[in-house]
């Protein structure tokens, strides 16, 4: 599908090349967008277990700012990438949306109905318009992804590991 350089002496590299990883990039975690995300992994975390797959979060807060998201016991072990600098987003080529994107009646319709699962948070200004995005690689490897056309974009996490199967 694709390859990515990621830094020979970081986490997530030494995470991948043991393992097939599904690397989660987030907003904020004032987004509710980031939160239901942060919710369906942990649903997910025992058929991406099942598969052999590892986890890993990508964000741009401080870590003792993202500690609290990631209590969940679902949740446990999964690597937890601070990134203020947005470099892994710029690896993987994550963009930015469209200012018109952030006015879609469909977005703020789910992100009403997703706000009352997982609560309405701070918006920062400068991540407003941040694209999140889902990959699952192994080494340096995309073998799947899931690029979002909008923040509000649902992905199936667990179908990402469709070419796992032979």
């Amino acid at each position: 599908m694709g390859v990515v350089s990621l830094p020979v002496d970081s986490p997530l590299r030494a995470l991948a090349d043991r393992s097939p990883t599904l690397v989660v990039f987030l907003r904020h975690f004032g987004c509710t967008f980031c939160r239901e995300a942060i919710a369906d992994v942990a649903r997910s975390r025992e058929a991406l277990r099942k598969a052999g797959v590892a986890v890993a979060f990508v964000h741009t807060s401080p870590p003792q700012d993202a500690e609290p998201w990631f209590h969940d016991p679902a949740l446990a072990g999964v690597l937890q990438i601070s990134d203020p600098q947005l470099d892994l987003y710029r690896a993987f080529g994550l963009g930015r949306t469209a200012p018109e994107a952030l006015i879609d009646p469909k977005v703020w319709v789910r992100g009403a109905a997703c706000a009352v699962l997982h609560g309405f948070g701070m918006q920062p200004a400068e991540m407003l318009r941040q694209l999140p995005g889902v990959f699952l690689v192994q080494r340096d490897q995309v073998l799947a992804e899931f690029r979002h056309a909008s923040p509000s974009d649902r992905p199936d996490y667990v179908s990402l590991l469709k070419c796992l199967t032979p």
